[in-house]
C-alpha cells in the first residue's frame, strides 16, 4: 500500500468512528436512559454521555492531524509526540469520567450491571489507550531526535 492510500483508510476510519459515536450520541443514548428507572437520573447519565464526548472528539481530531502529518512524510516527529502525549492525558479523562459513572452508578443505580459492565468496559479501554498513546509518543520522540540527528549529518 502507498501512503497516499494509508491515510484514507485511517482518515476514512476517523470519520467512521466520529459519525457513529455521534450517531450513539443522538439516537442511542437517549433511549438507554429511557430505561432507567428515576427520571432526575436519566439527565444525569445523559449528560454524563455528552461530557465523555469531549476528549473523543479532542482524540479523533489530534488523529487527524497526526494523519495529516503522515500524507507529508514527517510522521516522527516531536510534535506527533507531543499530540499523543495529549492523546493519552484526553484518555485519562475520559476513564476518569466514566469512573465517576461508575461511582454515581453504585450510589443510585444498585443492581444494574450492564451500566456496570459499560461503564468498567470504556474505563479500561481508557486506560489502556493512554497507555499505548504514552508509549508511541515515548517511540515517536526518539525516532525524532534519531531523525533530526541524521538530517544534520547530511
Amino acid at each position: 500500500m502507498t501512503v497516499k492510500k494509508i491515510n484514507l483508510v485511517f482518515k476514512s476510519i476517523i470519520i467512521i468512528l466520529g459519525v457513529s459515536g455521534l450517531s450513539l450520541l443522538l439516537v442511542v443514548g437517549p433511549k438507554i436512559s429511557d430505561y432507567l428507572e428515576t427520571t432526575s437520573f436519566e439527565y444525569l447519565i445523559l449528560g454524563l454521555l455528552w461530557v465523555t464526548a469531549l476528549p473523543v472528539i479532542f482524540i479523533l481530531f489530534k488523529l487527524w492531524k497526526i494523519s495529516s502529518d503522515l500524507l507529508k512524510s514527517d510522521i516522527f516527529s516531536i510534535k506527533n509526540s507531543q499530540r499523543l502525549i495529549q492523546i493519552a492525558y484526553a484518555s485519562l479523562v475520559e476513564s476518569g469520567i466514566y469512573g465517576i459513572g461508575i461511582v454515581i452508578g453504585l450510589v443510585e443505580l444498585k443492581g444494574n450491571y450492564p451500566f456496570f459492565l459499560i461503564c468498567f468496559f470504556f474505563f479500561f479501554v481508557g486506560l489502556t489507550l493512554s497507555v499505548i498513546a504514552s508509549l508511541l509518543s515515548y517511540i515517536f520522540k526518539i525516532a525524532g531526535n534519531i531523525k533530526e540527528e541524521n538530517d544534520l549529518t547530511i
